[in-house]
């Protein structure tokens, strides 16, 4: 699926934690292009296991149960500050 971001000053790279939906969210990038995304619904957590990769200020994701691209923009307010924009709306997380 192309390069995932590489680690180092400005890196998506690692735990984030905010919420969509006003529900809890983490999201987990791995060097390998490998991004785990939980979702905490009251006492049950459900992960989807994506893979991604950067291009320009977009992550892109694919999920290989259901193939389909998805590009959302993406910039870090702060190293520990990430914000994605997707479908008009801007989510923060926080590095965890």
């Amino acid at each position: 699926m192309g390069e995932p971001e590489t680690d180092g000053s400005g890196s998506i790279v690692g735990r984030w934690f905010g919420r969509v939906n006003d529900e809890p969210v983490g999201l987990e990038f791995l060097l390998d292009g490998r991004l785990a995304y939980a979702v905490l619904s009251g006492e049950r957590a459900q992960t989807i296991r994506m893979a991604y990769r950067i291009d320009a200020d977009h992550i892109i994701t694919d999920q290989p149960s259901s193939p389909h691209e998805e590009r959302m923009r993406f910039w870090l307010e702060d190293p520990d500050c990430l914000v994605v924009e997707f479908g008009g709306l801007a989510t923060r997380f926080t590095r965890g």
